[in-house]
């Protein structure tokens, strides 16, 4: 595959931090894949438990439609370095080895990486007849953080859950009584803190994988450290 194509230089800020989301391992998951349309090109990473996705609309296109893999690192460099520089739009043009990214009259080289990144279409295809819910399932802190770190967002992100449209779970969230007959029931509930967690906004698709839970985990017993102070020293207290 063999094109070319621009994209606003604003979202290379966003694009520099993709990488964490990458795998630790030299294959297709340590690298960034991308999905070129002509009127879009997606840039995603994963690592099997977290999966981001930057979709972006382009200019000037020209060229075939396809995928490709870029080199995590380099990608990285490129688009920081293109950060310094004024500029409207950075231009890409993809050759059969490497792709050249360029910004005003500066430019950086970033190498194709030979494979197939995974398929992602059903991840953001599957839940599009469901309901979505505040999320209720457990989630590893490392990967929520990073999630965190790739939105940019100043605020703590909000993850949501799909669950079937039968499944009225934002019930739980309703004011207290106001439907005081009404009950969820455990296999809907079931469904909401086993499924995965989204978040989103205008070019960011954010995907968490829950923590898988047991319904047989030791019940806790805290009574041990409510420690009341001996009564010798309750009295000196209050002397």
């Amino acid at each position: 595959m063999q094109n070319s194509f621009s994209i606003p230089r604003l979202s290379a800020d966003r694009l520099t931090r993709l990488n964490l989301a990458c795998s630790e391992e030299r294959n297709a998951l340590g690298h960034i894949g991308v999905r070129v349309t002509p009127d879009s090109v997606r840039f995603s990473a994963t690592n099997g438990r977290i999966l981001a996705s930057v979709l972006l609309p382009i200019e000037g296109f020209h060229g075939t439609a396809g995928d490709v893999i870029l080199d995590s690192e380099q990608f990285t460099a490129a688009l920081k370095a293109a950060m310094k520089i004024h500029g409207g739009r950075i231009l890409f043009r993809i050759d059969a080895a490497e792709v050249r990214l360029t910004i005003g009259t500066a430019s950086a080289l970033v190498r194709r990486i030979e494979g197939t990144f995974p398929a992602v279409e059903h991840v953001w295809t599957r839940f599009q007849d469901r309901r979505w819910v505040p999320n209720m399932n457990s989630l590893d802190n490392h990967l929520a953080g990073i999630a965190q770190k790739i939105s940019g967002a100043k605020t703590s992100l909000l993850f949501s859950s799909p669950v079937p449209v039968a499944a009225r779970i934002e019930r739980a969230w309703a004011v207290p009584g106001a439907e005081p007959g009404e009950s969820v029931p455990l296999s809907d509930l079931r469904v909401a803190v086993t499924a995965p967690a989204f978040w989103a906004d205008h070019e960011l698709a954010l995907l968490v994988m829950p923590i898988t839970r047991s319904p047989d985990e030791r019940f806790l017993d805290l009574a041990k450290h409510a420690l009341p102070l001996p009564a010798v020293s309750v009295a000196a207290a209050a002397a």
